[in-house]
Order: structure tokens, then C-alpha cells, then sequence
């Protein structure tokens, strides 16, 4: 019998031990939902193994690799160093890009139910959300960012959503907060648009703690990242099987 596919999972990397070990976790439980796969993971940067040496480790002519980007936007890792690694193997690995994880409802849910988890006594229509992205040089990324956060203030019933950038573009996370708080706003949540801990989170929090100080009459909780779950998995598995179903025909 034929070997299904293998699955490569492309995640960004971090520097992070909180953030690799969740990477990791959800390499694992995508793994036990898929019996019979080979599922791996590796990383654009900061972590090991790099994607060219995990392709590697999966070659074989029998099969071949389905890599999934583990990446909600479609930015420069998407775009550039992602294809730059499946050219970079040549004709000794066959590669079936996956499509990135996109705007799924799962994930849609997934953020509203952290955003849910910090408000307490608070209640969605009163408060101002601060959907904070990445942030890239890719307009376009930019903007699917945008209308995710549309769709989350239409799906959460919240007050408002302000969409912020934790980098390179504007609204920055001060800016964010600070539009939120022009608008009466003064129960403020701020959902970080990330997958796993990292410093991209860390830096979310410091900013948030800089701009506490000079608004003392406002509240603001920070919601957790989407993190290893059920739901993310999921969608890599979703993404995978409709990359792989054209060279698995009737399995």
C-alpha cells in the first residue's frame, strides 16, 4: 500500500523555550490525529531544525511532503522564505505547498474564547478590543489582518475592535490603545494575533504596561495567544488533506 503524504508543519521560530515547546506540542497532537502520517515540523528561523534540513530528513521517493505554513497571514515567510526552501532541496525532495491557515472560523472562535477567558465581570459590549497583528512590509498581509478584525467585532459583539500592529506599521499598540481610549472606551482588551508565546507577545506586554502608566483610569487585560489546542490542529490537518488529496486519490 501506498504511504500517505508526510507533513511538514512551517513554523516561524523563536528564541523562546515557552514558544518552542508549544510549537512542539502541537506537532505532537496533530501527530496523534493523524495516524499512519509522518508528521514533522520545522522552522524559517531562531529554531532548529531549520525548513531545508527537515526537508531533507524527509526525503524519500516513495511519498511526497506536504508542508503546511503554520502562519495566520500570508507575509514575506509565506510569500518568500517558504518557496525559497522547497527550491533551495531542487528534485531530490517532491513538495506539495499547502495553503497557510488563513482567516479559518475555528481560529475565529479560538480568539474569541481567549478574549472571553480575561473578561471577568466585564461583558463583550462594553469593551474595546485591541486586535493586535504582526505587522509586515506586505500591504496585502496588513489588510487580511484588518478584515479579520471586522469580523471578530461582528462575531464577538464587542464595542469596538481597533486593528494595531505590533511592528513595522502603524497602528502600533499605544496607538491602538490610545484610539480605543479616544472613543470612552475605558475597559480595554488586547488580543495578541499569535499562534504560540514569543517576544513578539512580550513586547505586547511591555507596551501595554508603558501606556497603563500615563491612563491610569483605564483598565486593560491582555488575552493569550491562540497557543497548542484542538482547533489549530485541526486546521493544519484540513490544510494538509486538501493539499495531499490529489496524489491520494481513493485512500
Amino acid at each position: 500500500m501506498t504511504r500517505p503524504p508526510a507533513l511538514l508543519i512551517a513554523a516561524h521560530g523563536t528564541r523562546l523555550p515557552p514558544g518552542q515547546d508549544a510549537a512542539r506540542a502541537l506537532t505532537a497532537r496533530v501527530s496523534a490525529l493523524l495516524p499512519g502520517v509522518d508528521v514533522r515540523d520545522g522552522f524559517v528561523e531562531l529554531t532548529e531544525p531549520p525548513l531545508g534540513a527537515a526537508l531533507s530528513g524527509l526525503a524519500d521517493q516513495d511519498r511526497p511532503i506536504v508542508m503546511v505554513p503554520l502562519m495566520l497571514g500570508a507575509g514575506g515567510h509565506v510569500r518568500d522564505d517558504i518557496p525559497e526552501a522547497i527550491e533551495a532541496v531542487g528534485d531530490r525532495v517532491r513538495v506539495i505547498r499547502g495553503q497557510h491557515l488563513g482567516p479559518d472560523p475555528r481560529l475565529r472562535a479560538a480568539v474569541r474564547e481567549r478574549i472571553a477567558a480575561v473578561l471577568g465581570d466585564w461583558t463583550p459590549d462594553e469593551v474595546a478590543v485591541v486586535f493586535l497583528g504582526r505587522g509586515c512590509s506586505v500591504a496585502d498581509a496588513n489588510a487580511d489582518h484588518t478584515r479579520l478584525g471586522r469580523m471578530l467585532w461582528e462575531e464577538g459583539g464587542y464595542a469596538f475592535v481597533i486593528d494595531a500592529f505590533i511592528q513595522v506599521t502603524h497602528p502600533t499598540v499605544p496607538e491602538g490603545l490610545s484610539l480605543a481610549y479616544s472613543t470612552g472606551a475605558r475597559r480595554i482588551v488586547v488580543s495578541p494575533h499569535y499562534l504560540f508565546p514569543g517576544l513578539l507577545e512580550n513586547w505586547a506586554h511591555e507596551a501595554v504596561e508603558r501606556w497603563r502608566a500615563t491612563h491610569p483610569d483605564a483598565e486593560v487585560r491582555i488575552a493569550p495567544v491562540i497557543g497548542d489546542c484542538d482547533a489549530l490542529a485541526r486546521v493544519v490537518i484540513d490544510r494538509y488533506r486538501e493539499a495531499a488529496a490529489p496524489t491520494s486519490a481513493g485512500r
